[in-house]
């Protein structure tokens, strides 16, 4: 079996050419978020690509 290493470009390239858009790289924090924050923005993003989160939080 051979593996087939690729660059995060050369990802996005492949699957740009099939037709496909990658949705779930958005950026919902970085080292420095805290964990209610990105939970947060990763609901946000999730919503905004048409999901719909059953059991969400009352305080976000």
């Amino acid at each position: 079996m051979k593996f087939k290493l690729q660059t995060i470009k050369d990802f996005f390239k492949l699957k740009e050419k099939k037709g496909l858009k990658p949705i779930f790289f958005e950026k919902i924090g970085d080292k420095n978020t805290s964990t209610d924050d990105l939970v947060k923005n990763l609901i946000m993003q999730l919503e905004a690509n048409g999901f719909k989160i059953k059991n969400k939080k009352k305080e976000i």
